[in-house]
């Protein structure tokens, strides 16, 4: 058990299976400056700001564990034979397909050809997973820490074709397939000078300043072969 307000909030966080990223793009209310703030040590945001649209959010979470340490953390339903409601399920991953509505998990770095989509038999298929939300996607293992901690390595991210490659919503991820390299990246549009941006999630820098993972540009049109957009994951905790 933490010792303070902001340590058992991120116990909460952990046994919720979120990350700052999805806490303050699913709650409304909550901002990304607020969770780096937080992170940063100002814990006066939690009791304000944070913690009450967190828990109008996840109302199985016990607010009197998060300010004084008592209870458990998270309050069970009765009628759900210990199950709490709001807790994430846990979808069984298998090797071979159980229904025909099973979605394919592809490792994202193999392929046995350049420039190649998802729905192409060259892709290794690691496993498969209904989870009915996600029908019609494809699963995809995330590797490396580029995109942290949006996703992080081993997470499973779920993602969509999207056929008009101008139809991109700004400043949100993408898997993104070139001719040469298959990327996870935030795309970002400047409509001023008309060009188009990847960007990583993970801002570390290297000892000499530097951004460890640069940012990049590329032509929409003749660069990307395949654009798919992230619409969900499945963490490694979750698995």
């Amino acid at each position: 058990m933490g010792n303070s307000v902001k340590e058992r909030f991120y116990e909460v966080m952990e046994i919720l299976n979120l990350t700052d990223y999805r806490v303050y793009t699913d709650i409304e209310g909550i901002t990304k400056n607020m969770m780096v703030k937080l992170r940063n040590g100002e814990t006066s945001e939690v009791s304000t700001k944070i913690l009450m649209p967190f828990l109008n959010t996840y109302k199985n979470v016990n607010a009197n564990y998060i300010l004084t340490g008592r209870g458990n953390a998270i309050i069970e339903d009765e009628d759900t034979d210990g199950v709490s409601p709001n807790m994430p399920t846990t979808p069984t991953i298998t090797s071979i397909p159980t229904t025909n509505k099973d979605i394919k998990i592809l490792d994202i770095r193999v392929c046995a050809g350049q420039g190649i989509g998802f729905d192409g038999d060259e892709n290794e298929i690691i496993g498969y997973v209904n989870i009915p939300e996600f029908a019609g996607c494809y699963g995809i293992t995330v590797y490396g820490d580029s995109m942290y901690d949006m996703y992080m390595s081993g997470d499973t991210i779920f993602v969509r074709e999207i056929k008009d490659k101008h139809n991109i919503d700004n400043g949100q991820p993408y898997v993104i397939i070139t001719k040469e390299d298959r990327l996870l990246k935030m795309i970002h549009i400047d409509y001023e000078r008309k060009r188009t941006i990847l960007s990583s999630y993970n801002n570390a820098t290297n000892p000499d300043g530097k951004r460890k993972y640069p940012d990049m540009e590329i032509d929409i049109d003749s660069d990307v072969l395949f654009l798919y957009k992230v619409v969900g994951k499945l963490a490694r905790t979750q698995m």
